[in-house]
Formats: C-alpha cells, structure tokens, sequence
C-alpha cells in the first residue's frame, strides 16, 4: 500500500465517516472475562468440510453450524491481530524449516523466477533489511507474478516496475536477519498455507479480513468500502463486545480511510496501557507506521521486527495473557516471491454477484497465545476470512458473506486442553545491523 496514490482521490472515495454508526464504541464497555473459563474447551471434530468445499453456507451462518458441534467455552476473551504490510512467506521464513520447524514446507530445490533475459534466478540471502524498491502488487502485477499458477512472474514484474533488474524479489532473510520473527514461527502455531484473500494489494485484502469481502474494492486507493458494509465492527457491537484500532498512524493501513479521531482509535501507547492494566476490548487490531513500523518497503524490517517484539513483551506480561491470542501476519505478499500456487475454488462472498474468488500467495501467519499448539505448523489451506470466523467463533457471531461462512476458525492452531505447560518462552530481540 503507498499512502500516495490516493491522496488525489480522498475528496471523490470519502467514505463520509459519520455514517459508519460506531459511535457507540466510545463507550460500550468491554464485558468481564467469566472466571469459570479455562482449560478444557473441546474444539468440534469436523462434520462439515465437505460442505464448506462446497460453499454450502451463506451470511448469517453461525459456526456452531459450519464447522460441527455444539456451543464455545473457549478461553479466548481478547483477540489481537496484528496484520503488517507486503511481504511473503518465503522472503521471511524460507529457511524455517531448517532452522527449527522442520514440518514448514521449504523452498524446492529447482526453483527459480527468470528475469527479463530469461537468466534464472534462484532464491537468495538478502543483502539488506531495507530495500529502497517497492514492487508492483496490484491486481495487474499480481497475477503476471503468479504467471498462471508456475509462480515464476515476481523477478519480472519487480524488474518492470522498478527499474532495476528485479533480483531482489527472490531473496530471503533467514533467523540471523529476523531472530524474534523466526523465533514466534518456530515457538507457537503457524499456518504454512495461509494466502491472500484476493490477488491483489492492501485495501482489498485488509477488506476481506473485515468485511467478508472486498467490498467493491479491488486495486488500492481507487474506492474504499461504503460504510454501511456490513462489518466485524457490528456484529461485536451488537453482541455487546467491544473492538479498537491501534496505531501511530493511519488505522488499517489507509483502507478504511479513517483518521486518529474517528471512534475506536488509539494510539500504540494505549495499547500497552489497557495491556498492562487489564482493560484490552475484545477484539483489537493493531498496524505500524507506514514504511517504517508496517515492514511495507522500503521500511526497515528489523525495526518493523523491534516494534512486534515490543508489544509481544506486553502481551505476555499482560494479566489477560491467559485469556489472549495475538495472532501476527501480512495483508498481502507486495510483489514478493513465493513458490507455492494459490489453491483455487475459494467461495464467493456473494456467488450471485462476486467475479472474485481466487485467493492471492502465500504469507505467514502466526497465532501466539498459551493455547496456540507450541512449535506447531499447520498445512490447512486458509486465508484472511479465516481471522474473521475466528472471532465469529469465539463471540458467537453470525457470518458477514459466504466467505468467511465457509472458512475454518484457525481451530488446528490451537489446544485448550488441561495439564499443557503455560509457560511464556524467552524471547531473542529483534536483529540488527541489516539495514545496508
């Protein structure tokens, strides 16, 4: 995302903030934590992937009923997601699964991207934490990135555009460069086939994650979603829990075009307030400075990394700890590589009308919580919606689309079963000297 692009756009796609009725988050307040939740909460046996392949489920669907059994009593009260900006699965963890969790899918020995003179490029160490290129990662780039599923277009469109050679959108960081990153991946539970909504950038991805659906928008800084979009923010609402957004800059990356005073907004500093005194509203999404916090080039990654371990030293020192998971990914991958093809067949929000159903690649995602399984990786194939039933699930909420009526819960990253050890790992700091 590149805030730049709209600013020409702002007077003719304001959403007209006052008509998104979230008024009331000002001063709904968060409803206590039941004392009697803890460990113990069965997650159903499966009855119904057959019908979610099938995209059987429409909006409204609870997930009681989507993805088998009965009610919830999971020990889940405060959900943060932490969703940073444009970098793949591979350029961030390609060497996972030989520096600590050999279950990651690794890079295949053969794989490569050619470059405009059809030499092959095969991935590489990065020479820097801060590259000064930002690759194209709209809808037109993406999919000339993934080249009809042989995942070989990324060295091309980056060369394409921005006039170097495009070598840099194969390179890697390994647990050198990204010690704390590699260490959460490797330590809690992560999903190694977790892709993009969409093939495309930022606004439309960060769209699905909360609405269920693009919401008419496809490329960046084009349109926003109309606020009577049917959103998460809502549906909490109206159940009587409570959200906010937290950051030092746009909240959602500029997707929703909102500003530091529009309601639910705060700034990181209350973010590790409400952490260390207990008072987290249910549901929390959480962004960095653009370009240099949010890990959208030409940010520095090791300060992207330092600012993520800062609010992780929060999180588990926070008396919600026990009743928290954090969960830590990528709206989308920013044009750079990564070899595994998006699956197809993912259900439209609205098959009645929806031209998009394919997901875009792969990026990490990572659930830190003392129920997260510890140094776990799961294979199941999801996408952002998949955050979006997890709170449905945990609240008890209806679904927004069929999107995200037919998504898992991230339920394999989690075990609430009794005896498990608790305890908080220690945690490396964050790398540096990267930035060259």
């Amino acid at each position: 995302m590149r805030r730049a692009l709209i600013v020409l756009l702002v007077a003719a796609c304001d959403p007209q903030k006052a008509e998104w009725g979230l008024d009331a988050i000002r001063t709904l307040a968060t409803p206590p934590d039941d004392p009697a939740l803890g460990c113990g909460a069965l997650i159903p046996t499966d009855g119904q992937a057959g019908a979610r392949a099938r995209c059987a489920f429409a909006s409204g669907a609870r997930s009681a009923d989507t993805l088998g059994g009965g009610g919830r009593a999971f020990p889940i009260r405060h959900i943060i997601v932490v969703m940073k900006e444009n970098r793949s699965f591979d350029q961030l963890l390609a060497l996972l699964h030989d520096r600590g969790q050999p279950g990651t899918d690794a890079i295949p020995p053969g794989y490569v991207n050619p470059d405009a003179h059809g030499v092959p490029v095969a991935p590489t160490h990065a020479t820097t934490t801060c590259w000064a290129w930002d690759p194209g990662h709209q809808a037109d780039s993406v999919r000339a990135s993934l080249d009809g599923g042989k995942m070989d277009g990324f060295v091309r469109n980056a060369a394409d555009t921005t006039g170097t050679d495009g070598h840099f959108a194969a390179a890697y960081y390994d647990d050198g460069d990204l010690p704390f990153y590699y260490f959460l991946a490797k330590t809690f539970a992560l999903d190694d086939r977790h892709f993009a909504p969409i093939a495309t950038g930022t606004f439309a991805n960060r769209n699905f994650m909360l609405f269920g659906t693009h919401a008419g928008v496809v490329d960046t800084g084009i349109a926003y979603a109309p606020p009577s979009t049917p959103s998460i923010f809502h549906l909490l609402m109206n159940a009587g829990f409570t959200w906010g957004a937290y950051t030092d800059d746009a909240p959602f990356s500029s997707a929703l075009d909102w500003a530091s005073d529009d309601p639910g907004v705060h700034t990181l500093a209350e973010l590790y307030d409400a952490l260390d005194h207990g008072t987290l509203p249910n549901v929390v999404f959480v962004d960095g400075q653009e370009d240099v916090e949010d890990d959208h080039p030409t940010a520095d990654l090791q300060r992207g990394e330092a600012w993520l371990k800062t609010i992780y030293d929060h999180v588990v020192a926070s008396p919600e700890w026990p009743r928290l998971a954090m969960i830590w990914t990528y709206d989308e991958v920013g044009g750079f590589a990564d070899h595994v093809a998006p699956p197809g067949g993912a259900c439209a929000p609205d098959p009645t009308r929806e031209p998009f159903a394919g997901l875009g690649p792969r990026v990490p995602l990572v659930v830190i919580s003392p129920w997260a399984k510890r140094n776990y990786v799961s294979h199941v194939v999801e996408d952002h919606t998949a955050i979006t039933r997890f709170i449905e699930a945990v609240f008890d909420l209806p679904a927004l689309t069929g999107r995200d009526a037919n998504s898992t819960a991230l339920f394999d990253l989690f075990d609430f079963s009794c005896g498990r050890d608790l305890s908080v790992p220690a945690a490396p700091p964050a790398g540096t000297g990267g930035c060259k």
